[in-house]
């Protein structure tokens, strides 16, 4: 089976179905792709769906932000941490 026909049979499924292989196929991917994903704890993965499901069922609830904004945001982190590090020693 192609690229284009598993898409094509992913495009024809009703939204709930797709709703359904679409959280299946993340909590899979791992095993299916051979991704590097090992490396988190069960308890890690859980919370990862968790948040995933929350997102899926909520979404006004978050705010999306640009690559430009994000970059900031984590400036304004590191120099937190850096600061509250210094002041530390």
């Amino acid at each position: 089976m192609s690229v284009e026909q598993i898409e094509s049979a992913i495009r024809a499924l009703p939204p709930k179905e797709r709703e359904q292989f679409i959280e299946w196929f993340d909590g899979h991917r791992h095993e299916i792709a051979g991704d590097a994903g090992d490396d988190l704890s069960e308890e890690q993965k859980a919370e990862l769906f968790q948040r995933r499901r929350e997102y899926d069922e909520h979404p006004e609830r978050f705010t999306r932000m640009d690559k430009q904004s994000l970059d900031q945001m984590f400036g304004r982190i590191r120099k937190n941490v850096a600061a509250r590090l210094s002041s530390a020693r």
